[in-house]
């Protein structure tokens, strides 16, 4: 016993300074947003919306309609989804550089589509509970729907790449699938609740279980589910950068305006920057593999603000935080 103690002792001895080297986690950098104090950046880079009205470079194309969500350019075009104020009316359509639209699709979700512009295609969900739940893909070479699948209940598209669609529902049966659109087989992905994928970069996020009753957010690898990357019990996954090494998060049960809070990490989970606001942020996205766009809305003034890190800056003009 002696001789066992003494070796442990030892051992312990041995160990003491390799545990005290190992550096403890940077504190990630804590900013604050105040739209009106930031100054002034270049505006946002590629396609963007400002209002209605698309600009891409010197190009300017206001659409014509209630609403427009734009979802990215393809062929000299853009991709829009069009409705009412009340975002009724929907519609899939095509925008010209000189104005000129066509309608693609009637009667999409405009939340739930997603263009895979190297493919030429477009993924969209139609229908709901009474009507039987749709995917749809719409290739844009060929002018026409290619292929669609009905669900028994109504899906959240996460992503849309090389012909494979990945979407999660969240009643009745909870699961994740994937769609192979070029051979139309599905396959399971989980039986959890999914709320961001990339197919790209093999990552998939989850909640183990309703968040409303306790579930945590967990992202891990699309294929081997078992190693987990990073969980957490208060904060969900809102946006991923592009080459998928970062992702922004927002507090785990956030509904309603927005949060006030986001905080960008590693995709190991190491915080890199904490984000708050003295009101709320709405759309949260990616500029580039570094710079988050968030919409910053203060007090009184709102702007998308570009951040890497602390640097900070306004990719737009500054306007009245919206009276709601």
């Amino acid at each position: 016993m002696r001789r066992l103690l003494t070796t442990t002792t030892a051992l312990l001895a041995l160990a003491a300074p390799m545990m005290a080297a190992a550096p403890a986690l940077a504190a990630p950098v804590q900013v604050t947003i105040k739209p009106a104090a930031l100054p002034r950046g270049p505006n946002e880079a590629g396609p963007h919306l400002d209002g209605k009205t698309i600009h891409d470079g010197t190009i300017k194309v206001t659409v014509n309609a209630g609403r427009v969500l734009l979802y990215g350019k393809w062929n000299q075009s853009y991709i829009v989804a069009t409705g009412n104020k009340l975002w009724g009316n929907t519609k899939l359509v095509r925008v010209a550089k000189t104005g000129n639209t066509k309608v693609l699709v009637a009667g999409i979700d405009p939340f739930n589509a997603k263009l895979d512009a190297v493919a030429g295609q477009v993924a969209y969900s139609y229908g709901d509970t009474t009507q039987k739940p749709t995917i749809g893909i719409y290739d844009l070479v060929q002018k026409q729907e290619i292929i669609s699948r009905s669900f028994a209940s109504t899906p959240r598209l996460l992503d849309f790449d090389l012909g494979r669609v990945i979407a999660s529902f969240w009643t009745f049966t909870i699961k994740t699938v994937t769609w192979d659109t070029v051979i139309d087989t599905v396959a399971k992905v989980n039986s959890k609740r999914s709320n961001y994928a990339s197919i790209a970069h093999g990552l998939i996020g989850y909640y183990d279980k309703d968040p409303q009753a306790g579930g945590c957010q967990v992202l891990t690898h699309l294929g081997t589910q078992s190693d987990r990357l990073w969980t957490s019990c208060k904060e969900r996954i809102e946006a991923g950068s592009p080459d998928g090494r970062r992702f922004a998060t927002i507090p785990l049960l956030t509904d309603g305006l927005g949060a006030a809070d986001i905080v960008v990490r590693k995709a190991g989970g190491v915080a890199v920057a904490h984000y708050r606001i003295n009101g709320y942020f709405g759309r949260i996205w990616w500029e580039t593999n570094t710079k988050l766009l968030m919409q910053a809305n203060g007090t009184a003034k709102a702007a998308v603000v570009r951040c890497k890190v602390a640097d900070c800056n306004r990719a737009t003009a500054l306007s009245p935080t919206p009276d709601l």
